[in-house]
């Protein structure tokens, strides 16, 4: 199977400069939008990301795919403020583009390992802040990663449902399920926990190899276990802490 890179440009990574023939097209970012400057040099500052495999500072020219005539490639970009993909078409000289916003579906398969990690992360800050702003009141993620070693969140009570734990404070509830390296994770928080919310799913990515699936504004476990949490039944132990 091929796995086609993706290409990131941002404020510290503004150039991707693209092979055309003989000649050389850049991709600047320019803070809210991208432009296109020709004969602009070898050297480039961009992050390319192979999904699963790892995320890397780059700067060698990039061979767009061809059809025909017809030049083509994604680009995305962190403009401010949004991440953005642009559908870059080059034919006869001249570029033109379609953009899309874009959201969280950027970063599954996001793999941590390379140079890059601190990129991602401002993605993933973009992307969270830009979901917080559209929503209201309740907020929900949905998160599968694989992970080294064991999901831990001290400082919350916590109870267990068979393989799965849950995790309640005052305005946040955490599901999690794990099995081998890779651990499920579903959120739902209140305004008085989105602090929290945020910074648990921060912590969580970047304590991560891979980020296998994220879904904000969605859960991955049922409705009912999370009601459990309120609602006293004898399917959900407490774990007693000091035991």
């Amino acid at each position: 199977m091929i796995v086609l890179p993706k290409f990131l440009i941002m404020r510290r990574h503004p150039i991707l400069p693209l092979r055309l023939d003989d000649e050389l097209l850049c991709i600047m970012h320019r803070d809210n939008y991208i432009d296109f400057v020709p004969s602009c040099g070898e050297a480039g500052n961009y992050v390319m990301l192979i999904p699963y495999q790892g995320s890397y500072i780059e700067s060698k020219p990039v061979r767009p795919i061809i059809w025909g005539d017809l030049s083509s490639i994604e680009v995305y970009a962190l403009l401010r403020g949004e991440l953005a993909l642009y559908e870059l078409s080059i034919k006869d000289g001249k570029a033109s583009y379609i953009r899309y916003r874009v959201n969280e579906e950027f970063l599954r398969g996001v793999s941590f390992h390379g140079n890059a990690m601190n990129e991602l992360l401002s993605v993933v800050d973009t992307v969270l802040r830009n979901y917080i702003k559209s929503s209201f009141m309740i907020y929900t993620a949905y998160l599968r990663l694989m992970v080294n070693g064991s999901v831990k969140f001290p400082g919350y009570r916590e109870y267990v449902r068979g393989k799965v734990r849950i995790y309640g404070n005052d305005g946040l509830i955490i599901v999690k399920e794990s099995s081998g390296d890779e651990v499920r994770v579903s959120l739902v928080s209140t305004i008085e926990g989105i602090n929290n919310f945020t910074s648990i799913i921060m912590s969580l990515i970047k304590s991560s190899r891979v980020i296998n699936d994220i879904r904000l504004g969605r859960i991955g476990h049922s409705i009912k276990l999370l009601l459990d949490v309120f609602i006293p039944n004898n399917l959900l132990t407490a774990v007693n802490k000091d035991s």
